[in-house]
């Protein structure tokens, strides 16, 4: 009863690695067959749908937004600003190639989000054999926390170039666009870091298993 008890939350969470899992393999194979398709759709003169790539607003090296205030002069208001203004550019197109950078950039990260979920899966699945530290287990956690930090920054790097390539495709913005990226660098070492060390914790349960084993 106890052992079952137990096993129910990494029985659980490995449905959920299941199902996440499952559905980056749906989304990378629905965006490489938008791929494939879309200029097939675009010489049917049919939308190829929203596409979308980060950006922020800006013109200098930092993204500066002047702001406009009605009646400033009531309240002595110089001049205003939105500093750091990031978001997301999303628009519809029928240009094959904006789509394809557009697409193919999201194909690439989740791409290596599906190779994250994998390593995981195989993880929790020694786990629920009741093998928690198999040697195989160091291996897979130190090439998770690679991964992370490759995916991490690597996802950085493609999104930026994803939306420099869209942006100098487009007509010019006003106000204008500076293509961005949405990850957060110190987050990605952060949690690599962790993982480093959660392998390095492992790969010493590793060898106190067995010690125990070869003492007894």
């Amino acid at each position: 009863m106890n052992k079952t008890k137990s096993n129910s939350l990494p029985r659980l969470i490995k449905i959920l690695l299941n199902l996440i899992y499952g559905l980056l393999i749906i989304v990378m194979v629905a965006l490489l067959i938008m791929m494939i398709i879309s200029p097939y759709l675009a010489n049917r003169g049919l939308a190829l749908g929203t596409v979308s790539v980060p950006v922020r607003i800006g013109s200098g090296d930092e993204p500066r937004m002047e702001i406009t205030f009605l009646d400033s002069t009531r309240y002595a208001i110089n001049q205003a600003v939105v500093e750091g203004a990031q978001g997301v550019l999303r628009f519809e197109t029928d240009s094959p190639r904006l789509a394809a950078v557009a697409y193919g950039s999201k194909l690439l990260i989740a791409a290596g989000l599906t190779y994250i979920f994998f390593i995981l899966r195989k993880i929790m699945g020694s786990i629920l054999e009741g093998k928690p530290f198999a040697a195989e287990n160091t291996g897979y956690i130190r090439r998770l926390g690679y991964t992370v930090l490759i995916v991490g920054f690597a996802s950085g790097i493609i999104e930026g170039l994803a939306a420099w390539e869209v942006l100098r495709l487009l007509p010019s913005a006003s106000p204008p666009l500076q293509a961005s990226a949405t990850f957060d660098p110190r987050l990605v070492l952060g949690t690599s870091l962790f993982i480093f060390l959660l392998a390095q914790i492992w790969g010493y349960g590793v060898e106190l298993e067995r010690d125990q084993e070869l003492t007894v």
